[in-house]
């Protein structure tokens, strides 16, 4: 079978095609055709390196407007004649593929219409996108329980009663995620020695929890000095963050370096003793499927989140939980924490690699299309 994943911008400001990427070797390995079209941008290219075997075709269209992007992916479907054309996001420039013979899968990652910002026509535009998505596709694909139920619903409502939809997060990629010795007391590390240090990688803004985590820090610093908050990733606070530590001398136990290099991240995962994945009480967040969590799972840590969303149909009683967006109750959890000297959590990554997840692709959509 032929499957062909639709992909749009460039996968460090548009992380969609994370999934394409993941799903790409497994799915070679199952016997599938695998191509993918992405824009022709250097992370692309590279990160299509580092996860991609020979084996998996990739099509480079330059940046252009979205006619003609819609226009080259067309072009490419007819030429490549795909069994399935799986859309990373349903957006104006991956609508493609009407009138051809193959089956559509589109994926929901967030619930764009529960974005706090979006109001008025922007939110009926919303809404209108996300219905079209079901009436666009052969079957949907959702990255949380909670866009699941969402689409489910949606589906009876507009009368589809037999659209599939698939529960299907994301996860990590075994090749990529390398778990490291890491001897603090060499040289390279040695700043590292005699800490204990938390870990969050993502992006760096107000509303995803970057100054709850910074300001909980503070206050723990007083009664821990040995804490240390490694920060991974840039967004549109993230020098008002670099701001607040240096104002509030907090340079020893808060570090910001910005983005940090794919093949970079398992020496810093590795040498890490806690991570952090600060979720809020909105839709927004009960809607989308946080994939740094997957990128987590294999180092076995202890995991500090809330019960919302994804984080907690994950880790269930194995997660460390705090009350969404409250500096005290985090400040709480981690003082335990570090108190308690847990140093691992009791889950089987293997569940949650690429690997697997493709495996349950592979079975449902047989099981769904090959009747």
């Amino acid at each position: 079978m032929k499957i062909r994943f639709i992909t749009t911008g460039d996968i460090k400001n548009i992380a969609t095609a994370k999934r394409a990427l993941g799903m790409a070797n497994p799915l070679i390995d199952l016997g599938w055709d695998v191509s993918i079209l992405m824009e022709d941008t250097e992370e692309n290219r590279h990160r299509v390196s580092m996860e991609c075997s020979d084996k998996v075709k990739v099509y480079y269209f330059p940046h252009c407007s979205a006619f003609q992007e819609i226009k080259a992916k067309n072009k490419l479907i007819k030429e490549i004649d795909p069994d399935f054309i799986y859309i990373c996001a349903f957006v104006t420039r991956n609508t493609v593929g009407i009138g051809h013979r193959c089956k559509k899968l589109v994926e929901h990652s967030e619930l764009q219409s529960g974005i706090p910002d979006m109001k008025g026509l922007r939110k009926i535009h919303c809404y209108l996108n996300e219905y079209a998505s079901i009436l666009y596709s052969d079957a949907l694909i959702n990255a949380s329980r909670f866009l699941q139920n969402v689409y489910e619903q949606r589906c009876k409502r507009i009368l589809c009663f037999k659209h599939p939809n698939f529960y299907h997060p994301y996860a990590f990629s075994k090749g990529v995620m390398e778990i490291k010795n890491i001897d603090r007391t060499k040289e390279e590390f040695k700043q590292y020695e005699g800490r204990k240090i938390f870990t969050f990688l993502g992006t760096i803004t107000r509303n995803y929890g970057a100054f709850t985590i910074i300001e909980a820090i503070e206050k723990l610093k007083v009664k821990h000095p040995e804490v240390l908050l490694m920060m991974h990733g840039r967004g549109r606070h993230y020098q008002d963050a670099c701001d607040y530590v240096k104002n509030h001398g907090l340079d020893n136990w808060i570090k910001l370096p910005g983005f940090i290099a794919e093949e970079d991240i398992s020496t810093y995962f590795s040498l890490t003793d806690y991570f952090i994945s600060p979720m809020n009480d909105t839709i927004q967040d009960w809607a989308r499927c946080p994939s740094k969590l997957y990128m987590y799972l294999p180092y076995k840590k202890p995991i500090v989140t809330c019960k919302i969303g994804e984080p907690y149909e994950v880790l269930k009683e194995e997660g460390i939980y705090y009350e969404p967006s409250n500096v005290n109750s985090l400040l709480s959890v981690m003082d335990k924490l570090l108190d308690s000297g847990k140093t691992h959590i009791d889950i089987n990554p293997e569940n949650h690699s690429w690997n697997t997840r493709t495996k349950e692709f592979d079975i449902w959509i047989k099981k769904t299309f090959m009747k």
